[in-house]
């Protein structure tokens, strides 16, 4: 029993976390995305910071302009939004409270480091050369394969046929290190091409 409860919170919190990482990385800032991305460059912070954006009118930029700290600025949620978020992400395990100020856990800025990859790669300039990962997964390991798919499209992967994707982008190496992890590197193919062609179009 304590073990089904167990991997169903383990679930939740796998989910909550891709969708946390998905809406920092397009820029979909809701309310959780936004307040764990402004406590990243305060440090820590009072429920009364987020809601003066005075205290956060010179975020800091450098490796964190890939955050967009501007869209960041621009943002504005209400009291019980945000207390509501901050406790979410406490509960998640992202965020700790200590005393009256709120800051990121370790496991909180693990997920930074996995979102500062992805949104460098995003970053780099285009070589014009497209990447394809090609993969023929089982289906007693569906789990994995969806993993794969929510990877690749975090990375602005294409899915061009059931099991087929390409984008402008590289795979990051954790990535490349997590398809091993998982013993899939037999069922996925990752090539490098000079040109896609559509051929319905031609």
């Amino acid at each position: 029993m304590n073990k089904n409860k167990n991997k169903n919170k383990n679930k939740k919190v796998a989910k909550y976390s891709k969708k946390l990482a998905r809406n920092i990385i397009k820029g979909s800032l809701d309310a959780s995305a936004w307040s764990f991305s402004l406590l990243l460059f305060l440090g820590e912070a009072t429920i009364e910071t987020f809601l003066k954006p005075s205290y956060y009118a010179d975020l800091p930029s450098g490796n964190f302009d890939i955050l967009q700290p501007d869209k960041l600025k621009k943002k504005k949620f209400e009291k019980n939004t945000i207390k509501q978020s901050i406790r979410r992400l406490q509960k998640q395990g992202f965020v700790e409270k200590n005393g009256s100020t709120y800051s990121i856990t370790e496991k909180g800025k693990k997920l930074v480091n996995y979102v500062l990859r992805r949104k460098k790669i995003l970053k780099q300039k285009w070589d014009k050369k497209y990447r394809v990962v090609i993969f023929d997964i089982p289906e007693k390991i569906r789990k994995e394969r969806d993993w794969l798919r929510s990877e690749l499209y975090l990375l602005s992967y294409k899915q061009l046929q059931k099991s087929v994707f390409v984008s402008k982008f590289p795979l990051t190496v954790d990535l490349i290190k997590e398809i091993k992890k998982r013993k899939m590197v037999n069922y996925v193919n990752y090539l490098l091409v000079d040109r896609v062609y559509d051929m319905k179009n031609k």
